[in-house]
């Protein structure tokens, strides 16, 4: 498994992965997915329409039930869902970062010593920091613990952690969801900005379409369909890709038979 920094790209082909019980079940189908080095993707759809799942797909938590492909590409495609439980972990660990909507900090920590144990953890220098939060608006709170600050502050520690590794690829749910309209906007340009400088990828997924359409290079939405009474179907499709104005209308796919 050799994998050589710095090329990295994300590919998905027809990928299924369905969830529930036999009272209510979900059926989530990604047709095609790409997420290409230093860009920043972003996955819309509402509560129940498959985001976090596919979020932890990505982030080799979950399985597909069925897939033609789903490849980091690095020179060569390495097949993610033929990976062992061994070597999942490696690549989540080495090339992965994976922000939650909680922020999921420790708890036991300053906001700078959750930052610096990510750091140590992924070999990276600490002298970024101060910078980093700064950037973020944080620099204030480094030295409270998690409880002891907003869920605003919370969140861009996570944010901060996650770019202090500086990984191939972050997973962000809902990163904006304990902000303000006016601070989220200005989170989302710095976050952008932030991960183009290392040239990471940023796959984010978020409720609210109108904040991302003009900082996302590519924009993926779930469409939401009643198969019957306790039976869904969750299909992704292309809202806004590359080199189209973001308030053109797209036409919805067919809906596919649930299985």
């Amino acid at each position: 498994m050799d994998i050589q920094r710095g090329a990295c790209r994300l590919r998905i082909r027809n990928l299924v992965k369905t969830r529930g019980d036999k009272i209510r079940r979900i059926r989530v189908e990604i047709p095609h997915l790409e997420v290409a080095k230093a860009s920043f993707v972003a996955i819309v759809g509402r509560n129940g329409s498959g985001k976090s799942t596919l979020l932890d797909m990505l982030g080799l938590i979950l399985t597909p039930d069925q897939v033609d492909e789903f490849s980091l590409i690095r020179g060569r495609p390495l097949r993610l869902d033929r990976l062992s439980l061994e070597a999942r972990t490696r690549i989540r660990r080495e090339h992965l970062a994976y922000i939650l909507q909680t922020g999921g900090l420790l708890e036991f920590l300053t906001l700078r010593e959750n930052i610096r144990f990510a750091a140590r953890l992924a070999a990276r220098p600490f002298d970024r920091i101060e910078a980093l939060a700064e950037d973020l608006g944080i620099g204030d709170v480094l030295d409270k613990r998690p409880g002891r600050v907003s869920g605003g502050q919370r969140q861009k520690a996570a944010i901060a952690r996650a770019l202090i590794r500086e990984p191939d690829i972050i997973l962000a749910d809902e990163p904006t969801s304990a902000l303000d309209s006016g601070s989220a906007e200005r989170l989302m340009e710095t976050f952008g900005r932030m991960t183009r400088e290392i040239g990471c990828s940023l796959v984010m997924v978020t409720h609210d379409r109108a904040l991302v359409t003009e900082h996302a290079d590519r924009v993926y939405g779930f469409q939401l369909y009643e198969a019957s009474g306790s039976h869904s179907h969750s299909l992704l499709e292309v809202l806004c890709p590359e080199g189209m104005q973001k308030t053109e209308p797209v036409a919805l796919p067919k809906v596919l038979a649930v299985q």
